[in-house]
């Protein structure tokens, strides 16, 4: 019996697929499939877009989109990063159906089945494309570890926990106190 040769694919091809409701990605042109969130990973998620969306807002700073959104790194890779942050400066990354290129800020919410996915597959992609700023939010452990792209690797600015407050340089005067990020009650 023959071995089954799967194709890599380049995004353009990727975009042709047929779209079935699922989260996938496109990496080095092989697609992987991403399962659904959890409950306390889309209320981590609306917290965090509910406060940065009144600032940005306000600010006006440029555009916060979240997934499901394919950020194109390069021909034969795309990402779906829980949120996004891309300064006014750069909209012109913005398509109607993806951006193409690298966000200044990316954010992951980590959980048990992506969390190695999340942060040892595509912590090297996001260098590589130059996304200066990443956040990775752990809602078992209730922290957040802010990393700051330094040459063609990432460094750990600082990592959160307790009730300190989340802030960024990409968003001068926003700041979200922990406990607001991972309460858990959706009518705060």
């Amino acid at each position: 019996m023959g071995t089954e040769v799967i194709p890599k694919l380049t995004y353009e091809e990727f975009r042709q697929l047929p779209d079935d409701g699922k989260r996938y990605e496109l990496i080095h042109g092989e697609v992987h499939l991403s399962p659904s969130p959890s409950t306390r990973h889309q209320l981590i998620l609306w917290n965090l877009s509910l406060s940065l969306g009144t600032y940005m807002k306000n600010a006006r700073l440029g555009l916060l989109a979240f997934a499901p959104l394919d950020v194109c790194l390069n021909q034969d890779t795309a990402l779906q990063p829980d949120l996004i942050f891309i300064s006014a400066k750069r909209v012109g990354i913005v398509h109607e159906n993806f951006v193409a290129g690298a966000p200044d800020l990316a954010v992951e919410i980590l959980s048990q089945s992506t969390a190695a996915h999340d942060s040892v597959t595509k912590l090297p992609l996001y260098a590589e494309a130059g996304v200066g700023e990443i956040w990775l939010i752990d809602p078992q452990v209730k922290t957040v570890e802010l990393l700051r792209l330094e040459g063609v690797k990432y460094v750990v600015d600082s990592t959160l926990a307790g009730h300190q407050t989340l802030r960024s340089a990409a968003l001068p005067g926003w700041e979200l106190p922990l406990p607001e990020l991972f309460s858990s009650s959706p009518l705060r």
